[in-house]
């Protein structure tokens, strides 16, 4: 009897591992970095920038894969400056990324960055509706891993023009 609870209990803990391992994916911040830079890069501003802001709110692991990323990078002899910011100062930046415990604050950053030309990017999906330009999901579907959502109605009302091959790789929402 004392065996036959012992495997139940085996079963049941290997399938709470198994389906954890299953539902409980995250973000690479390596890969999403590289992500942000291409939308960074394929992204045309109303002006030309010599250097571009970007500002993270929220506390999100990409934070410090970005400053290495774009300590090696220039594009077209654009640089790149990384740093925290509170939703008050998202007007400051050129680029907000919004880490995905901090996406109860998108409502302020659309506010205080309405009409004007900042990228911003979600680590939370669905964010399209809240003002993101960009909201990063798991795909369940395609082995669980990671796609983005482009709102280009968003873009368009802040003035930026996202790259075709953005647009062709991107689940397009409203």
């Amino acid at each position: 009897m004392l065996s036959k609870i012992y495997i139940k209990a085996l079963i049941v803990f290997f399938s709470c591992i198994s389906a954890a391992s299953c539902y409980g994916q995250s973000y690479d911040p390596k890969e999403n970095s590289v992500y942000i830079y291409n939308f960074i890069k394929y992204t045309s501003w109303p002006q030309k920038k010599s250097v571009i802001h970007v500002g993270i709110v929220g506390n999100s692991q990409v934070e410090e894969e970005l400053k290495r990323l774009f300590s090696k990078k220039t594009s077209n002899g654009t640089t790149y400056t990384v740093k925290k910011i509170t939703s008050a100062e998202a007007k400051t930046v050129d680029v907000v990324i919004v880490a995905q415990q901090a996406s109860e604050q998108m409502r302020s950053i659309e506010q205080q960055t309405a009409r004007t030309p900042v990228l911003i990017i979600t680590e939370k999906e669905n964010m399209a509706r809240q003002g993101a330009c960009i909201s990063f999901f798991i795909d369940e579907e395609n082995d669980y891993k990671t796609g983005y959502q482009l709102s280009i109605r968003n873009c368009k009302a802040r003035g930026l023009s996202v790259n075709e091959q953005i647009q062709n790789n991107a689940v397009l929402t409203r």
